[in-house]
């Protein structure tokens, strides 16, 4: 016997922490308004400037940003940014985060990347997302 009973019920109850964290955690994750976040009266202007910002480096960490915290605010900017993005890399990254937020305007957008964009791997990787976002929506009925 490799483990005594006290050792298993110890594992048992580890494991079931970190399930019903993880659970837990996706449940609750609701977006939020950046002024949750922070009381600096700037933030949304420099959020905005970022994900504007002609530096590549900037922009993709802004957009992970949004998506990460979930900010509210940043989906508007990041639907238009979806249409005018040049890079394939920064759209995939963009309809991740849009995924993240989850509103039927993001999923209508990343519906039309998947229709509409050049590069076939930003097509395929739309693609995946899109249909994670209907599988696991069940509100709309896919089938």
């Amino acid at each position: 016997m490799l483990f005594t009973k006290k050792e298993k019920r110890k594992f048992v109850l580890l494991v079931f922490l970190f399930l019903s964290s993880i659970i837990c955690n996706e449940t609750l994750a609701q977006n939020v308004s950046i002024k949750e976040l922070t009381p600096n009266k700037y933030a949304l202007e420099n959020l905005e400037a970022s994900l504007n910002s002609e530096n590549c480096g900037v922009k993709r960490h802004a957009i992970y940003l949004a998506g990460k915290y979930r900010i509210a605010e940043a989906e508007d900017i990041l639907l238009e940014q979806l249409k005018n993005e040049k890079l394939s890399c920064n759209r995939i990254l963009i309809a991740l985060v849009l995924y993240e937020l989850g509103s039927e305007k993001a999923l209508i957008a990343v519906g039309d990347l998947v229709k509409n964009d050049d590069s076939a791997k930003a097509r395929r990787k739309a693609t995946h997302i899109y249909y994670q976002y209907l599988k696991n929506d069940k509100t709309i009925n896919a089938f």
